[in-house]
C-alpha cells in the first residue's frame, strides 16, 4: 500500500508526539481519577504505509511506564495476541512484568501462531502461549481488572460480518477462561496460596 496522507514518520517523531500527549493528557487523567490503558500497535510492526509504529515491543512499553512511573494512571492495555506476537516476548513473564507494578489496566485474553510478520489468530486452545501460566500470572500479581477474550475465529455457520468477534468463537472462549480460572484458583487453594 501506499503512503497515507501523512507521508512518512520516524520512531523519534512518534516518540515526541507521544511524549507531548502524555505530558498534557496524565495531569488531566490523574484529576479525573482516570486510567490510561496503552494498547499494543496492532500488529506489532513498523512501518506500516510510512507511518512509524513504535508500541511494538517490550521495550517500547517499559519506556512508556519510565516516562511517568509514578503516575497512577500511565499504564497498559495488555493486549496478548499483540505481545505474543512480538518476536522474543514469553506472554506469561511479560504479565508477570507489568502485574507486578500494577501497571496492568486492562486484559485482552486471545492467542496467536507465529509472530511479525506471519501469524494467525488461533482458538484460545490453539495458539503458542502457555495459557495456563498467563491464566497463573495475573492471579500471582493479583490482577482484578477487566479480562475479556478477544480475537476468536469464526465458527461454522456464522456469517463473518464481524471478523473475530462472532458468537459462537466467544462463547467458546469465555468457556475456556473461566475454566482456566476455576483450575487455577484450584491449584492456588491445593497448594495452600488462597
Amino acid at each position: 500500500m501506499p503512503n497515507t496522507y501523512a507521508g512518512e514518520t520516524s520512531d523519534e517523531q512518534m516518540w515526541q508526539n507521544f511524549q507531548w500527549f502524555l505530558q498534557r493528557a496524565l495531569p488531566v487523567a490523574e484529576a479525573a481519577k482516570v486510567k490510561l490503558a496503552l494498547h499494543p500497535d496492532d500488529p506489532p510492526m513498523s512501518p506500516v504505509r510510512g507511518l512509524a509504529r513504535i508500541m511494538r515491543d517490550m521495550d517500547a512499553f517499559k519506556r512508556v511506564l519510565e516516562m511517568a512511573p509514578q503516575s497512577p494512571s500511565n499504564g497498559v492495555t495488555f493486549c496478548q495476541g499483540n505481545f505474543a506476537a512480538m518476536p522474543g516476548v514469553d506472554v506469561p513473564q511479560a504479565i508477570r512484568y507489568f502485574g507486578r507494578r500494577n501497571k496492568i489496566f486492562f486484559a485482552h485474553f486471545r492467542d496467536i501462531r507465529g509472530s511479525v510478520p506471519a501469524f494467525e489468530e488461533t482458538f484460545h486452545d490453539e495458539g503458542k502461549t502457555d495459557m495456563v501460566d498467563a491464566m497463573r500470572a495475573y492471579h500471582e500479581v493479583g490482577y482484578d481488572g477487566p479480562l475479556r477474550p478477544d480475537h476468536a475465529p469464526t465458527m461454522e455457520g456464522e456469517s463473518n460480518e464481524q471478523p473475530g468477534y462472532m458468537m459462537r468463537g466467544q462463547i467458546f472462549a469465555v468457556g475456556f477462561m473461566k475454566g482456566l480460572i476455576a483450575s487455577v484458583k484450584a491449584e492456588r487453594v491445593r497448594a495452600g496460596l488462597a
